[in-house]
């Protein structure tokens, strides 16, 4: 937000951006935890498996949670 008020960009708009990336940070997280464990669970080398399923749920993930803290906050 510190950056956004030295380029005079309104204050929201950093706003929903530090919220979003912080809980796109914190999903990753859990889905980086939690699906090699699953993969393990099913039989499935997670080595192998776990690259394709991480970026993939993160890409879908962001987008989602930055257009839905987007909605929220500015009104869109």
């Amino acid at each position: 937000m510190f950056i956004g008020f030295i380029v005079g960009q309104n204050h929201w708009v950093s706003l929903t951006i530090a919220i979003s990336l912080l809980l796109v940070n914190i999903v990753a997280s859990l889905v980086g935890t939690f699906i090699p464990i699953i993969l393990h669970k099913r039989g499935i080398d997670p080595a192998i498996a776990t690259g394709l399923f991480i970026t993939t749920s993160n890409d879908i993930f962001g987008i989602f949670l930055f257009f839905h803290i987007l909605k929220w906050i500015l009104g869109f």
